[in-house]
């Protein structure tokens, strides 16, 4: 399997390097090894650090260990080197803060994050840190979509645990394995993140479905609820609310529509609003269009709202 591809381990430390001159020295090593990166510094001239890499083909383990730095990867960084990969942050001590598209992971230990190289992102390190960067190829990692960019898991129990316990011994055992060794180990550990991954996305996903049928139920009847208002107000991308409900069976607009439409037979057949015209319950419930509100009704209960209201028993005389 790994006939011909060189398994390497490497040590470095900025411990010799002048304090000056370190800032710019942690600079290109961690572009050696992660591609276009910039840095800022809190203290740039009490900056320490250390790495330990192995690497075999496409996939990179980093342990590294330093004082606090903030790490960039620009949209210009992610053009100019077209890398796709993913990178797995797992911190062992210390807090990180990762940032990527709109969402802010806050990772501490028995927490991880993935993130893509295609796509600017942020990785905040507040103080002395140490932490695992495990590098593989796009589309290694089960479960891992463009719309659950950063991936968070969560490594404290279960299977979860289990994935924390298999990175450890990966980077504990660095000096006995043999090239088959590490790339078996790390392609077993991706299958075992994606099964977490799996299972907590459908969590995720069944939950954030709960919230929106929750919003939907009490902000329906605002015309100015849209999917993009729905998705701000739960804290989601449109993309995540949209995949979360497409679990559920529906969409966005769909459940909004529903739900309006709900309402407004409801309210067609309640005898306290037969007094109110068939214009006002659409547009109480939700509709900016009589017509698109009377296509839609017809559409999902097979009659017009006024043979609806034509037909209710209880409706009042002079209705």
């Amino acid at each position: 399997m790994a006939a011909g591809i060189e398994y390497l381990v490497q040590h470095t430390t900025t411990v010799d390097v002048p304090a000056s001159q370190r800032p710019d020295y942690w600079r290109e090593h961690v572009r050696s090894n992660h591609g276009g990166l910039d840095m800022s510094y809190p203290s740039p001239g009490a900056f320490d650090g250390g790495t330990i890499v192995q690497r075999c083909g496409q996939y990179q383990l980093v342990e590294f260990w330093s004082d606090g730095i903030t790490y960039h990867r620009s949209a210009r960084d992610a053009r100019s080197d077209d890398d796709r990969s993913l990178r797995m942050v797992v911190p062992r001590h210390g807090q990180l803060d990762v940032a990527q598209g709109g969402r802010v992971t806050r990772l501490t230990h028995g927490r991880a994050a993935v993130v893509t190289m295609a796509a600017p992102f942020e990785l905040a390190q507040l103080g002395r840190a140490r932490a695992l960067v495990l590098s593989v190829p796009e589309g290694s990692l089960p479960g891992t979509r463009a719309a659950t960019i950063p991936v968070d898991l969560d490594l404290r129990s279960g299977i979860g645990s289990v994935a924390a316990a298999m990175a450890d011994s990966l980077a504990r055992e660095r000096d006995s394995l043999s090239a088959v060794d590490f790339l078996a180990v790390s392609t077993r550990l991706l299958e075992i993140v994606g099964t977490a991954q799996a299972r907590e996305n459908d969590d995720r996903l069944g939950s954030i479905a709960h919230r929106a049928r929750l919003y939907v139920a009490e902000h329906s009847d605002d015309p100015a609820v849209t999917p993009q208002t729905m998705a701000r107000e739960l804290g989601w991308s449109l993309r995540q609310l949209q995949l979360a409900l497409h679990t559920a069976g529906t969409t966005p607009a769909g459940m909004l529509r529903d739900q309006r439409l709900d309402r407004a037979r409801s309210r067609l057949q309640d005898p306290g609003c037969a007094r109110l015209p068939i214009s006002e319950i659409a547009f109480g419930s939700g509709f900016t269009s009589l017509s698109a509100f009377g296509a839609a009704f017809r559409s999902r209960y097979g009659n017009t709202p006024r043979a609806l209201r034509a037909h209710t028993p209880s409706r009042t005389l002079g209705a």
